[in-house]
């Protein structure tokens, strides 16, 4: 079995230095290395000579103005292996992290993706609760992530996420990746999410191992703001949301999504409860990422009215 891993670079180069020795570190060695880079990104290059040099082949794959999902999707089509495993730079996996991934799909022909824990840096995570609920959306909508806090056990869910997740590098073939979703320089929201309903709706079962574990250290995104809001950000996390819960949701699923978002909302993107909840603390603010939402959400039932255009991988010429 071949793994390929793909990182998504944020033109970090302390975290990628980081990642790349923890990639160089695996009990299970990967067998080739595909690096999604900023065009500001000068060191990545260097970093890979002295790290990795000549133990693996590695692929250095710029994110133009196409943006994030077209530069995956040149590295996919460059990609002869069976397994892709995903990461980011500022991630740093535990050295049995490919095993694992080895170790379910040799096991478990039936799963198509498999992933685990995202856990984050700070230490407050390792001593909470566990959750009941990982990587399910409900039948009205509400997304339940909580990769990053630790569950009682294995199981299947709708969707990984993206720091720690792989696929069978066919099944991605074959069903592609959403070229409608809204991005930013070098973000993409929800494209896990977007793959992870596309092969639910198939039919196809994703795995969810909390002992594969990456560690996660959030780096600073290019497009911040200095004032700590990204105003861009809640609207293209909204419309992202949105369009794909109309797209995946039953008809009355639909109907009691749009009440849950716009009542209750999240605290990515707020509805009136959230509104109430953040006002006396956040003032204006609070207002301008409701209305932020709002418009992100208007902007995805529009998406959502046009026939569907789910890309399927084809031959990307550079």
């Amino acid at each position: 079995m071949k793994i390929n891993v793909l990182i998504n670079g944020g033109n970090r180069p302390r975290d990628m230095e980081r990642l790349l020795k923890t990639l160089m570190a695996q009990n299970r060695m990967l067998d080739a290395l595909f690096i999604l880079i900023h065009p500001r990104d000068t060191e990545t290059a260097d970093l890979l000579k002295n790290i990795v040099g000549i133990a693996i082949p590695y692929t250095l794959i710029c994110k133009d103005q196409s943006g994030p999902i077209v530069a995956m999707l040149k590295a996919l089509d460059l990609m002869p292996c069976d397994v892709v495993a995903f990461t980011h730079d500022d991630a740093a996996p535990r050295p049995d992290w490919l095993g694992r991934i080895e170790k379910v799909f040799a096991c478990m022909p039936e799963i198509v993706g498999v992933g685990g824990r995202d856990l984050p840096a700070s230490s407050k995570f390792e001593n909470t609760p566990y959750c009941d609920v990982v990587g399910r959306v409900t039948w009205y909508g509400k997304i339940i992530a909580n990769q990053h806090l630790p569950c009682s056990g294995a199981r299947k869910v709708d969707f990984l996420s993206g720091v720690n997740a792989a696929y069978r590098h066919d099944i991605l073939m074959a069903t592609g990746l959403n070229q409608r979703l809204q991005w930013q320089q070098d973000t993409v929201w929800y494209w896990e999410l977007a793959l992870g309903l596309a092969l639910k709706k198939q039919g196809l079962k994703q795995w969810y191992d909390p002992d594969m574990v990456v560690e996660h250290f959030p780096g600073k995104l290019f497009s911040d703001q200095k004032d700590g809001y990204w105003s861009a950000a809640t609207r293209k996390r909204a419309q992202n949301e949105t369009y794909l819960l109309l797209k995946y949701l039953s008809m009355f699923g639909r109907f009691a999504c749009m009440m849950y978002v716009l009542m209750v909302g999240s605290r990515d993107s707020y509805g009136l409860l959230q509104l109430m909840r953040y006002w006396p603390r956040e003032g204006s603010l609070a207002f301008r990422k409701f209305l932020d939402a709002l418009r992100g959400r208007y902007k995805g039932m529009q998406i959502w009215r046009f026939p569907d255009n789910l890309i399927r991988i084809q031959r990307i010429k550079e």
